[in-house]
């Protein structure tokens, strides 16, 4: 049986679903980024945004390298491809995911969902980033096999996502040309129809 909303909501701190889509719509994961120090309190409130993150039984599988320092982001940024070398390294905080299979969660199908658990935790992040005004812009412009050697991982472990955080700039000089300006023109979104079937 349904519950009245009133009993449900009585006990527990709730947030409107019109914050939740509202806190999506401000997120924007721009290129232009400052790369002054984040303040503890923020990046704390990162981490444990990670920390709550759900996972298939509670496997919790995700790993994270937090790359606070000049000198730790300067290493990190040896990783970058492309044209997140312009503009990545700027970031004041640079953030590689990473999981691995055996840590994962498996279904008798052959469903793996590490990756998965990682994205959800990964996405937590960048939603906490937003609402302390940040950009945090996911990448998938890096070499993999560099951050196992800079960090020492294990074979088993597969560096999935780079994110690199910090306060929105208003200087493009270090952005890409082809890039220049584009992150100011509206998002583009599939229609719900198209992303949702309605039985």
């Amino acid at each position: 049986m349904v519950q009245d909303i009133d009993t449900l909501t009585s006990s527990h701190s709730v947030v409107s679903a019109d914050a939740v889509v509202e806190l999506l719509r401000r997120r924007r994961a721009t290129r232009a980024i400052d790369s002054e120090p984040l303040p503890e309190a923020v990046i704390q409130d990162l981490i444990e945004a990670i920390r709550l993150t759900p996972s298939c039984a509670n496997r919790q599988p995700w790993r994270f390298i937090f790359a606070e320092s000049e000198v730790e982001r300067e290493r990190i940024s040896q990783t970058f491809t492309g044209g997140n070398l312009a503009w990545a390294p700027h970031a004041a905080l640079i953030v590689c995911g990473f999981s691995r299979a055996e840590d994962d969660c498996r279904d008798q199908d052959g469903r793996e969902y590490h990756q998965f658990d990682l994205g959800m935790a990964t996405m937590n992040l960048m939603l906490a980033a937003t609402n302390h005004g940040l950009v945090a812009r996911p990448m998938a412009g890096f070499k993999p096999e560099l951050i196992r050697e800079l960090y020492g991982l294990d074979p088993e472990d597969q560096p999935f996502v780079m994110v690199s955080i910090g306060w929105p700039s208003d200087s493009e000089e270090h952005v890409p040309e082809k890039y220049k300006g584009s992150e100011s023109k509206p998002r583009v979104r599939k229609s719900a129809d198209e992303i949702v079937r309605r039985i």
